[in-house]
C-alpha cells in the first residue's frame, strides 16, 4: 500500500524537484501545488473587439489540490485510506462582453469553457478512479432602466431585463485496477447534460418584481453509461412582493 501511495503522489507531482532537495523531503507533501488566475481588461481597444464592443475582458484560472483521508487505529497507527488529486481550468478561457448601447439599454454576454480532472486512489481497493468533466457556458442579456409601460392609465418608469443562458457539460469516469493494470482502464458512467433558459424580468418598483422563464434540461448517456436519456421542460412565473 505504501508503494502504491507514494507512486500515486510522485506520478502526478507537478514539481517533483521539491522531493529531491534534502531539507524539503520531509515537507514536500505539504508544499502548495501551483494555482493561478489571470484577468485581462481593456481588450476592447484591440481588433476585432474595437469594432463592436464597449468593454471586453478575459479570464483564465488554474486550480489544483491534493487531499488525503486517514484512519488512526486503536494502537495509534496512522493509515492512509484515500488520496485525491484534483486539477482543472476554471475557466480555461472566459470572455466577457459589454456591447454598445442599443435602444437605450445595455447588452452584455459571456462565454466560458472549463475543465476539471480528479484522480481518486482507494488504498484498500488498489484502484484509481479518473473523473473528467468539461463545461461550456454562454450567457447573454439586455437590460433597460426607465422603461415606460402604461398601466391603468399611468405611465410608470420601470426596469426590464431579457436574459438567455446555455450550458453543456460532459462527465466521464474510468477505473484503473492497479493490481491488474490495463492500458486505458475500464470506462464507467458518462453523461452529457444540456440546459437552456430564456427569462424575462420586469421590475414594477423597488418592491414588486415579475419574472417569466422557460427551462429545458436534458441528460444523455455517454459511452457505456446505462443512464436512460431524460428531458425536462419547466416554465413558470415568479412574483416577488416586498412588504415592509
Amino acid at each position: 500500500p505504501n508503494a502504491l501511495s507514494n507512486a500515486f503522489i510522485q506520478g502526478f507531482e507537478s514539481l517533483p524537484i521539491f522531493s529531491r532537495i534534502g531539507f524539503l523531503k520531509g515537507i514536500a507533501d505539504y508544499i502548495p501545488r501551483p494555482n493561478w488566475r489571470i484577468s485581462w481588461d481593456g481588450l476592447e481597444k484591440y481588433y476585432p473587439f474595437i469594432s463592436f464592443a464597449k468593454k471586453v475582458s478575459l479570464d483564465h484560472a488554474y486550480v489544483s489540490s491534493y487531499t488525503e483521508g486517514w484512519n488512526i487505529t486503536p494502537d495509534g497507527i496512522t493509515q492512509k485510506q484515500s488520496q485525491r488529486i484534483e486539477y482543472g481550468f476554471a475557466p480555461f478561457l472566459g470572455l466577457n462582453f459589454t456591447f454598445a448601447d442599443l435602444w437605450g439599454g445595455n447588452i452584455i454576454s459571456s462565454v466560458k469553457y472549463s475543465t476539471k480532472t480528479n484522480y481518486d486512489l482507494g488504498i484498500t481497493t488498489k484502484a484509481i478512479i479518473e473523473t473528467f468533466s468539461s463545461e461550456i457556458g454562454i450567457t447573454a442579456g439586455f437590460s433597460k432602466s426607465g422603461f415606460e409601460l402604461p398601466l391603468f392609465g399611468l405611465f410608470l418608469k420601470n426596469d426590464i431585463e431579457f436574459s438567455f443562458s446555455y450550458t453543456s457539460s460532459k462527465n466521464t469516469s474510468v477505473n484503473y485496477d492497479m493490481s491488474n493494470y490495463v492500458d486505458g482502464g475500464s470506462p464507467q458512467d458518462g453523461t452529457i447534460r444540456t440546459s437552456i433558459e430564456p427569462r424575462v424580468k420586469y421590475t414594477l418598483s423597488s418592491k414588486v418584481t415579475l419574472s417569466i422563464f422557460y427551462t429545458r434540461s436534458s441528460t444523455q448517456p455517454d459511452g457505456p453509461s446505462r443512464i436512460p436519456p431524460q428531458t425536462t421542460n419547466e416554465a413558470g412565473l415568479d412574483v416577488h412582493i416586498s412588504i415592509q
